[in-house]
């Protein structure tokens, strides 16, 4: 699984080798749950953004290498982050953080939402899975079946002291 962060700054070099530029945002399909590619920061001063369709990408690790790019627009990461998460009460159970999705076929699996500083310490952030979500244009949606596991990441052994080790159930 794959998080943005392990995709921001990251280098982009064509064919050649030529450095073209570094990775400043994921680009997303929210509807149909899957990253499309990338929008790339051009080292050109007037080129300004560039895009990279997950197809163009020849391969990646601490450098994503690409066969082609193109100036078009779409929907990025950036323009859901932090966006306000609610549930079907109307009230707000966190903000978007992250995506996690699959490192081969780019589909999304989940979000992870924020529910305050203190409280991700606590209790830790969550993860919701994105089909059942609905993004709207100021908020998302999660709509959740209440029968089903909730996920949660915290901190490795926030809470064991050192030298205590943690009893089996």
């Amino acid at each position: 699984m794959f998080r943005t962060k392990d995709f921001i700054l990251m280098d982009v070099c064509n064919n050649n080798g030529k450095k073209i530029g570094f990775i400043k945002d994921i680009l997303i399909d929210f509807h149909r749950g899957e990253v499309k590619g990338f929008a790339i920061s051009s080292y050109k001063v007037f080129q300004g953004t560039i895009c990279v369709l997950k197809e163009n990408i020849v391969s990646f690790n601490k450098t994503m290498v690409i066969s082609k790019y193109n100036s078009n627009k779409y929907f990025k990461f950036s323009d859901m982050r932090n966006m306000d998460i609610i549930n079907k009460s109307g009230d707000i159970v966190g903000m978007m953080e992250d995506i996690l999705f699959h490192e081969f076929t780019f589909k999304i699996y989940g979000v992870i939402v924020s529910t305050g500083f203190v409280k991700n310490l606590i209790s830790g952030k969550k993860v919701f899975l994105i089909k059942n979500m609905i993004l709207g244009e100021e908020s998302i949606l999660y709509y959740k079946d209440s029968n089903k596991i909730d996920l949660i990441s915290i901190p490795h052994k926030l809470f064991t002291e050192v030298g205590q080790h943690e009893k089996s159930i």
